[in-house]
């Protein structure tokens, strides 16, 4: 297995799992967790508890504050460059966060990895080249020793098809303006 990077960048189903699954405390003394603005601000306001099946409410702002995580913004402009470089039907599927974090990770060059359980986005960073600097949140775990049982979605299987998909999609042009 690869190395523990230092950073990780989350998205917003990727803060959802690590809170629900008991793991928020641990994976922030373990990496340098990086959320992107739209995630704190607008998108990861609560998760439902797996124990009980109700909302927690959630207060990411709070945790930048406190420097527990890093909030980033992408500048508009960025995001928009990103965007750009996929047709309209697969702009669609990703979400302003998910959008925000691929151009946070095309705007670095160091260890920062892309941790999500969204198809599309995942796909995405493959598309635009950056496959290898994607992670799936049980391996996040796994590299802070932590084992949970996840979700397929979260596991390095979800990751590696969709990383496959992403490739296909680069080399056929499918999906990319």
């Amino acid at each position: 297995m690869a190395k523990r990077p230092r950073l990780l960048l989350l998205d917003a189903n990727a803060v959802f799992a690590a809170f629900g699954y008991g793991a928020w405390e641990a994976f922030c003394a373990a990496y340098e967790v990086v959320v992107p603005a739209t995630v704190v601000r607008t998108e990861a306001i609560f998760y439902v508890s797996r124990e009980t099946g109700r909302r927690v409410a959630l207060d990411l702002a709070a945790e930048a504050a406190a420097g527990r995580i890093i909030e980033l913004s992408a500048a508009a402009a960025e995001v928009a460059a990103v965007l750009s470089r996929f047709d309209a039907s697969f702009r669609n599927r990703l979400d302003d966060g998910e959008a925000e974090a691929i151009a946070l990770l095309a705007s670095r060059e160091d260890d920062m990895r892309f941790v999500s359980a969204d198809a599309s986005a995942i796909e995405a960073v493959a598309m635009l080249g950056m496959a290898e600097r994607a992670l799936c949140l049980a391996d996040a775990l796994r590299l802070c020793g932590l084992e949970r049982r996840l979700p397929r979605q979260h596991g390095p299987e979800f990751l590696r098809q969709h990383i496959q998909e992403g490739l296909r999609r680069f080399v056929t042009h499918e999906g990319l303006a």
